[in-house]
């Protein structure tokens, strides 16, 4: 008799107050049929995916080369005075990248490193206008040569120098280089492509303003220089350093670039040259694929950027390590391998060759197949160009005049693909599996939506007092 009455519910009224509710009974007959199809049709993809597609054991997958020196390079809050003072507060923040090598890495003459006495290392940091660079050239019992004052000398010929290379877009085109000596001469200038495919100077060294496109100069950049002992005289503490800040707007000059932000990367490289040119030690070294060798070797030649590290643009916060790795270098050293590859059919038998040519003869790895490489060459046969896609849908493009191009989709599509799958399986079964989980996100909120609009219905019909189905 305390028990609280029990209101019955009219059998027709069940499905929509949520007593013997099912979830077929949301959908209309043609929805259901709708999402019974769809199901199958995706099941049956995801089942024989890996036979439409091509089994991965079926593809020799591609191995990239040791990765390129990273350095991760944090945001400051002010500008930096560049003065010379390197070891002041402001560059406390900032760690020392690793020691300089012989531009040839492991494969560099024995005697052609530097010693324990002519370290070199340097330090980077970044604002909205600079990206500003600290290096320290140690020379103890070591002569220092200046003898260039006169801006846009050749430097290196004469003095001991420290080189900076930048490629903003990656593209091995209008790449900046900034040469300086113990003195603060420098020498700017800007390539529009690699000198090894008939690149050339533009600089204020080779043309004035009136010349037209061979005409560059920097008009925001600063640096400076300070010496520790005496220029050209052996010191038993010697060293020099250089401080500098490259304008943004000089180093985007004339390319489609963008300015630096959090998350972004450019290539760079730096260089200290002595002796004239006959020693060579850089941070990353410069190793490029060699057809003759079937390996990546190392070469004494700074224009190859795509051979060149990367400055990794992080926050205030930032570790300032070198962590951060390049999702896309396999894409980039497969197209970079291509070639060199062609540049060497170009040598030995004086045109492009298919892609089966160059790996039946050894020059090219035959795991580049997994890039699904398309080649085109052209009627003037030693003109070509080529595209290559990895797992992630990015795509290089290449061409006999060493322009590289790289685009990827940065869709929901590819993050989900790359959160659901390791990377061996996603060329196989990544869409089956990515249109499944869209399709069941996409069912839970229509189920969600339909539900809440009848809860919704219910609740305002027992407001009005109609007590309605």
């Amino acid at each position: 008799s305390h028990r609280a009455p029990y209101r019955l519910v009219p059998r027709r009224c069940r499905h929509r107050t949520g007593m013997g509710r099912s979830a077929n009974s949301m959908l209309t007959p043609s929805l259901q049929v709708f999402v019974f199809a769809s199901y199958l049709a995706l099941s049956a993809d995801a089942l024989f995916a890996g036979v439409l597609r091509g089994a991965p054991d079926q593809i020799s997958q591609y191995t990239a080369p040791p990765l390129p020196k990273s350095y991760g390079a944090k945001r400051v809050s002010h500008p930096i005075l560049v003065d010379g003072d390197i070891y002041g507060t402001e560059w406390e923040a900032a760690p020392w990248s690793e020691n300089f090598q012989d531009i040839q890495g492991p494969d560099a003459p024995e005697g052609n490193g530097p010693l324990v006495g002519t370290r070199t290392r340097m330090k980077m940091l970044w604002d909205d206008e600079y990206l500003y660079i600290a290096a320290e050239m140690s020379a103890n019992d070591w002569a220092i040569e200046a003898k260039q004052t006169q801006r846009n000398s050749v430097i290196f010929s004469t003095d001991s120098d420290f080189e900076v290379f930048v490629d903003v877009e990656g593209t091995n085109y209008n790449y900046k280089e900034l040469e300086i000596n113990a003195k603060n001469a420098v020498w700017n200038l800007l390539l529009d492509k690699p000198y090894s495919v008939g690149g050339s100077e533009h600089s204020a060294r080779v043309a004035n303003a009136s010349h037209g496109e061979r005409y560059w100069e920097v008009t925001q950049q600063k640096t400076a220089a300070k010496m520790f002992g005496a220029i050209g005289q052996p010191n038993p503490e010697g060293k020099w350093v250089a401080e500098i800040a490259l304008a943004h707007s000089d180093s985007l000059g004339r390319t489609s670039g963008s300015a630096p932000s959090v998350g972004k990367s450019w290539r760079i490289n730096f260089s200290r040259v002595e002796k004239k040119g006959s020693l060579n030690w850089v941070w990353s070294p410069q190793m490029i694929w060699s057809p003759k060798l079937g390996r990546h070797a190392g070469v004494v030649g700074m224009h190859y950027p795509d051979a060149w590290g990367y400055v990794h643009f992080q926050d205030i916060m930032g570790s300032g390590t070198d962590a951060w790795q390049d999702p896309q270098w396999p894409l980039k050293s497969a197209a970079s391998e291509l070639f060199f590859a062609q540049d060497y059919a170009k040598e030995k038998v004086g045109t492009a060759i298919s892609l089966e040519a160059l790996t039946s003869k050894g020059w090219l790895p035959v795991g580049i197949q997994s890039m699904r490489p398309e080649l085109t060459i052209s009627s003037v046969e030693t003109d070509w160009s080529a595209t290559l896609e990895d797992e992630f849908g990015c795509q290089a493009a290449i061409n006999s005049e060493h322009r590289l191009d790289v685009r990827c989709p940065g869709s929901f599509l590819l993050a989900f693909e790359r959160l659901l799958l390791p990377a061996p399986m996603r060329p196989f079964l990544g869409p089956s599996l990515i249109a499944f989980a869209l399709f069941g996100m996409v069912l839970a909120l229509f189920f969600w939506l339909q539900r809440s609009a009848h809860e919704k219905q219910h609740l305002v019909g027992k407001k009005s007092g109609q007590h309605q189905c």
